[in-house]
């Protein structure tokens, strides 16, 4: 596993850095990786996600598409805290996005945090509220992941 400090302190920044972060957000983005991958694979074991925080391509250009598009200045501020040219936002294609999403980590954070973001509910605020959110949320009800796996996840993992 990565060193916890060093994601933490890597999610805090890039967060930070993209007007997206503060206590809620950071702690359901480390989880969310921690949950996901235990911050060992850059994907997914059997299935189609990517990097420490298991996107699906689809899912990361659908947020391109139909999220940051309309948001033409969070779209430059994720291009440019990621260091990814602007585009591959504006006409992203699957191939690219599966190496970006692979190679970056900043652009892992973001798209996780971004992919939450769309949600219209508040940020949850302690372990068990995450638990729901991420499942709801992030996994859906179409994944396997459950809200006990993300709580024994978090405990056996560390917080």
């Amino acid at each position: 596993m990565i060193n916890k400090k060093q994601i933490q302190q890597l999610i805090s920044e890039i967060l930070n850095e993209l007007s997206l972060g503060g206590a809620q957000a950071e702690s359901l983005v480390y989880h969310t990786g921690l949950v996901e991958s235990k911050y060992q694979y850059l994907m997914q074991v059997k299935g189609p996600a990517i990097g420490f925080f298991q996107c699906e391509i689809p899912t990361a250009i659908d947020i391109c598409l139909h999220y940051l598009k309309y948001r033409a200045e969070l779209m430059k501020k994720v291009a440019n805290v990621c260091m990814v040219d602007l585009r591959y936002f504006m006409d992203p294609r699957p191939e690219e996005w599966r190496k970006l999403m692979q190679y970056n980590i900043a652009l892992q954070i973001a798209m996780c945090r971004l992919h939450y973001r769309r949600t219209p509910q508040a940020l949850p605020n302690n372990i068990e509220e995450q638990a729901i959110y991420w499942k709801k949320n992030y996994n859906t009800y179409k994944g396997k992941g459950t809200h006990q796996h993300f709580l024994d996840i978090v405990e056996s993992y560390g917080h």
